[in-house]
C-alpha cells in the first residue's frame, strides 16, 4: 500500500516538473524558447516568424523545417516541448469577415472611416468637391499606422519585428482603400448624375 502511495506521489511530482519546465511552441516567448538547448536569439527569432507566418504550428516535428533548427535539437528538447491551442486562429483565405472587423474597429482606422464618410456626407449634400480631401485622409490614416506600426520595432529581433509591422501594414492601407473607393464612388455618382440632367 505504502509503495503504490510512493509511486503516485513520484509521478505527480514528475507531472508538475514537466509542466513548469515545458515550452509551448505556439504561444512561447523569445525568451522562453531560449531556455531550449541549442536555441540563442537568432533561432528563437526564426522560430517565431516561422509561427507568425504559418498561423502555428501543427507538430513538434515541424520544427526541424526551420533553417537552422537540425532534428538533433528538436530531438534533444522533445521531452520538454509542447503543442499548445493557437492563440490566434485564421482561415486559410487568410482573411474572414472577422477579420474585416477587428481592422475595421482599429481605432486608427474607425476614426479616419469616419472622417471620410462625413467628408462624403458634405460632398453630397452641400455639393462641395471633396473626393481629393477624402483621398487625403485616406493617406493620411495610412501614415499614422504605419507610424504606430514602427513604434513596436526592436532591432534586436529584426525578423519578428518586421512581421508586426508587416500586420500593421495591412491594417494601415484600409484607411487608404476607404477614402479611394468613396472618392470613385462618389465621382461616378457626379458623372451619371450630370449625365441624367443633360437629358
Amino acid at each position: 500500500m505504502g509503495s503504490k502511495i510512493l509511486k503516485s506521489l513520484i509521478v505527480f511530482f514528475l507531472c508538475i516538473t514537466y509542466l513548469f519546465g515545458a515550452v509551448d511552441i505556439n504561444n512561447a516567448t523569445s525568451k522562453e524558447l531560449m531556455e531550449l538547448n541549442g536555441v540563442g536569439k537568432a533561432k528563437a527569432a526564426k522560430i517565431i516568424a516561422y509561427r507568425d507566418q504559418n498561423q502555428c504550428f501543427k507538430s513538434i516535428d515541424e520544427l526541424s523545417k526551420i533553417d537552422g533548427i537540425s532534428k538533433n535539437i528538436v530531438l534533444a528538447n522533445k521531452d520538454i516541448l509542447t503543442l499548445g491551442e493557437c492563440e490566434e486562429k485564421v482561415s486559410q483565405s487568410g482573411f474572414t469577415a472577422t477579420s474585416f472587423i477587428d481592422i475595421l474597429l482599429n481605432p486608427v482606422n474607425f476614426t479616419f472611416v469616419i472622417i471620410i464618410f462625413l467628408l462624403a456626407f458634405i460632398d453630397q449634400k452641400m455639393k462641395k468637391d471633396l473626393k481629393s480631401q477624402i483621398v487625403s485622409v485616406g493617406v493620411l490614416g495610412t501614415f499614422v499606422g504605419i507610424f504606430i506600426g514602427l513604434q513596436g520595432f526592436n532591432p534586436d529581433e529584426i525578423i519578428s519585428s518586421v512581421n508586426k509591422i508587416l500586420v500593421g501594414l495591412k491594417t494601415a492601407f484600409f484607411t487608404s482603400i476607404v477614402g479611394m473607393s468613396v472618392a470613385t464612388t462618389l465621382s461616378i455618382i457626379d458623372k451619371l448624375r450630370g449625365k441624367s440632367e443633360r437629358e
